[in-house]
């Protein structure tokens, strides 16, 4: 694998999608765990699946390694192999007949807080109507990812909707199609009263382009967005939360509020009512769902 790294690499950047972010965090992983690694120095065509095991297990070993990581760590393992196998250097993936459940893994906190209601409205109403004000305002009516946001056009708003159909990646590429290329991703958003006065706005700001936050050929930058996210939380003594975090915020504060699950999904786009429930996290406090508990059984 260690010769071959190189060339699973240079494949995925001509062949795939793959992200430069993803490009970017397997070379991470690979040069801080795997890179000079015994079981890397193994030709290819000698792996075996009893090499791979005692491998795993001396990391795993004491809990020392997260469930994530080490799944991370096997993707970059899998796509070599993969690849080994389509170029018929060897006849099988020995990672496939290996028992993943033998391995213990370090427990890490996977609990992702959204921003709260209150959160929400106290962060709309003191942000200014700055272009990335108003980017900010919009997002927490919307349910996009960073991407999304990005590659919306003004024709793309129809009356008191928004179709979504394309997002801008890391290189600042405009790409046609929406991340995970499925035909759910591609979906109508509804737009509010206030979503539409937040669009006028930012019109005035932007008028002359055809891409409403791409502003003389340059899309919004994301680095930006969050600075000026994180700045607002800490005026307003906030815990800040992401980009990102702004679509599980929405999706949990509208699930919270009677939205069903299956009608979240079409708006996040997903394949599966799974994916929508990893969005759906608890935004009730602490305070209230004490409050709860003793209207209940007191």
């Amino acid at each position: 694998m260690d010769t071959y790294f190189e060339t699973w690499m240079e494949w995925r950047e001509r062949e795939t999608s793959v992200s430069r972010k993803t490009i970017k965090e397997n070379r991470f992983m690979w040069n801080s765990l795997l890179k000079d690694n015994d079981i890397t120095l193994i030709p290819l065509k000698e792996l075996t699946a009893k090499d791979l095991i005692i491998y795993f297990r001396n990391i795993t070993k004491g809990r020392q390694m997260t469930r994530k990581r080490f799944n991370d760590l096997k993707s970059i393992m899998n796509g070599i192999l993969y690849l080994a196998v389509e170029n018929d250097i060897i006849e099988r993936n020995c990672l496939r007949d290996i028992n993943y459940k033998q391995f213990s893994y370090k427990s890490e906190n996977t609990r992702i807080t959204p921003y709260s209601e209150k959160e929400r409205l106290q962060i709309i109403n003191h942000l200014g109507n700055d272009f990335y004000s108003l980017a900010i305002k919009l997002d927490f009516y919307l349910i996009l990812r960073i991407g999304e946001l990005k590659g919306l056009r003004w024709d793309d708003i129809s009356g008191d909707s928004l179709h979504v159909q394309r997002f801008v990646d890391d290189r600042n590429e405009i790409i046609d199609d929406i991340k995970g290329h499925t035909g759910e991703g591609k979906r109508y958003m509804p737009l509010t009263p206030m979503a539409k006065e937040i669009l006028v706005q930012i019109q005035r700001l932007n008028p002359d382009s055809e891409y409403i936050f791409i502003r003389n050929g340059q899309p919004l930058a994301t680095v930006t967005f969050n600075r000026r996210l994180k700045k607002c939380c800490e005026e307003l003594g906030i815990e800040y939360r992401s980009s990102h975090k702004l679509r599980f915020s929405t999706a949990s504060i509208m699930y919270k509020n009677g939205m069903e699950d299956t009608e979240l999904q079409k708006l996040l786009g997903h394949t599966s009512l799974t994916m929508t429930h990893h969005y759906l996290r608890n935004i009730t406090s602490q305070e209230e769902t004490a409050s709860k508990i003793r209207a209940i059984l007191d």
